[in-house]
């Protein structure tokens, strides 16, 4: 397995729990992090949802921690495969935290079955994880449905990427629903 040593272990964990400390963290006044968002609604031919794919930019400073983290890791291996081995790490404590994603019909929360892919790169010098979160059964496209992507310790800050021109997009739905 890629990066398997012991000191990598010991740097990722320290990196990925920048990330996902959320839940060891108390609730503060305000948040340590910020995270620039982007979601897609995966919709079906039958007019399900079916996943929601998630782009999580990091705040520089975060992002600069990380990479000098990822850095300072001795062996051979690339900035590209020390991201993947980051990204599998953030995706493992993810699983655990409900991928901070929730989805609801209305009041109800809908299961999310979990991460069907994901990948870690540099984007302007921020660390960016994408990945796809899905649902445990495709749901009924409605106005009843609904999400929020947030860490209720309010360690980390979600929100919506300002630098792209459409953080919410749906893929595959109808002319009548993208009007809207």
């Amino acid at each position: 397995m890629l990066m398997n040593s012991r000191r990598f272990r010991r740097v990722s964990v320290l990196l990925t729990g920048g990330v996902i400390l959320l839940v060891a963290a108390s609730a503060m006044a305000h948040p340590h992090g910020w995270i620039d968002y982007r979601v897609t609604v995966m919709v079906d031919d039958q007019q399900r949802v079916t996943a929601l794919e998630q782009s999580w930019k990091m705040d520089p400073f975060q992002s600069l921690t990380m990479v000098e983290g990822l850095e300072g890791v001795a062996g051979d291996e690339s900035m590209a495969q020390r991201l993947d081995a980051l990204g599998h790490e953030i995706a493992v404590n993810l699983a655990t935290q409900h991928y901070l994603t929730h989805v609801y019909d209305g009041e109800q929360e809908i299961p999310l079955r979990g991460i069907e892919d994901y990948t870690t790169r540099l984007n302007d010098n921020r660390v960016e994880f994408s990945f796809i979160v899905t649902l445990a059964e495709p749901q009924p496209l409605s106005d009843a449905l609904r999400w929020k992507v947030y860490d209720d310790t309010y360690f980390i800050e979600f929100l919506y990427d300002d630098q792209t021109e459409r953080p919410i997009e749906l893929v595959n739905a109808p002319r009548s629903v993208m009007a809207r």
